[in-house]
């Protein structure tokens, strides 16, 4: 059938999360100091246990509290019960946390650092017999993703400089 397979959808780290997010969507639904109280309210923790989803969403979720936050918090709990942490905090820190997951699912092929891409980029560059670069239009650059890395492409030259610019032409 077209759908079979499909409720293995429901374990899927977004979909855990999706059902954090209904879980506080209001203020009324979120508590701090315990896991539930007895309205039925969840703090955070409390939610991604009643989705069963601890294993897979403590990670990301924690990232994602120090990212908003500013603080390096060692547990979920110290994130959501901090005085200075409001309901507005929590749902931003989840939905930092989606994107988080959406961003690395797109850019899962090149789980390199932006900073070892550049200095590859610049390795290859100026490496001895490098490629000649032909200069780059603010137009042309526009295509390129800042996500991807540069690539230059050419033939390697025997008496090739070792200095080499790469420039853009105004």
């Amino acid at each position: 059938m077209p759908f079979d397979g499909i409720d293995g959808f429901d374990n899927h780290p977004i979909a855990k999360l999706g059902a954090v997010e209904r879980m506080l969507a209001t203020e009324q639904q979120w508590c701090k100091g315990r896991l539930r109280d007895a309205h039925g309210r969840h703090c955070l923790v409390g939610a991604i246990e009643a989705v069963g989803g601890r294993q897979v969403l403590q990670k990301p979720i924690l990232q994602a509290a120090r990212e908003v936050s500013g603080k390096r918090y060692w547990r979920i709990e110290f994130f959501n019960d901090d005085p200075r942490t409001t309901h507005a905090d929590v749902l931003q820190v989840l939905r930092r946390t989606r994107e988080n997951m959406i961003d690395g699912m797109i850019c899962s092929f090149d789980r390199q650092p932006r900073h070892r891409r550049w200095i590859g980029a610049l390795r290859a560059l100026c490496s001895r017999g490098g490629l000649e670069a032909e200069a780059i239009s603010p137009e042309s650059a526009a295509r390129f993703s800042p996500r991807e890395p540069l690539v230059l492409r050419g033939e390697p030259q025997a008496n090739a400089q070792t200095d080499r610019v790469l420039e853009f032409q105004h």
